[in-house]
């Protein structure tokens, strides 16, 4: 996964798409964290309130994923570096929905080629990674992108144009 886009996210959006990852539901996270519920809204709420660092493995482990630490670590290896400002309207949107599209299409295509002969070798299985995670990469900016239009419109009261 590309380390900017992962950067790019905020706090919130990483514990959500981790969250979103998981095979459990908000609820049942909850509870095995032993979350309150007006816990819970805190932490999912516009203010900058979120676990403290020591229950951060607890709930990579109860989540079942990782990304909120992959998050961190992204943000340590980018720190300083400014953030690359994408808009996005409605134009914008087409066409980066278009390139993940591509990015698909690519995996498709390479998929398709590495199975053709009935046997995966290493290099067909680093480049079927390495294209899933540019569609990853694709998908994350995108996400971090749409979070901050979604606060900006939210604070505006109004609905984003072309």
């Amino acid at each position: 996964m590309d380390t900017q886009g992962l950067a790019d996210l905020d706090a919130i959006d990483a514990f959500k798409l981790a969250i979103e990852q998981s095979p459990k539901d908000l609820q049942t996270i909850a509870k095995e964290m032993e979350w309150s519920g007006s816990y819970v809204r805190r932490v999912f709420s516009t203010e900058n309130f979120f676990p403290s660092i020591i229950y951060l493995p607890r709930f990579c482990h109860v989540v079942g994923n990782s990304l909120v630490l992959q998050w961190l670590q992204a943000k340590v290896m980018t720190y300083g570096i400014p953030k690359v400002d994408r808009d996005v309207n409605c134009e914008n949107l087409a066409f980066r929905i278009a390139n993940i599209f591509g990015e698909v299409g690519d995996l498709g295509r390479k998929g398709q080629e590495a199975v053709a002969d009935g046997v995966l070798d290493q290099g067909e299985v680093r480049t079927l990674i390495n294209e899933t995670k540019d569609i990853l990469t694709e998908g994350y900016e995108l996400i971090a992108d749409l979070r901050i239009l979604e606060r900006d419109l939210a604070a505006e009261g109004k609905g984003a144009s072309a």
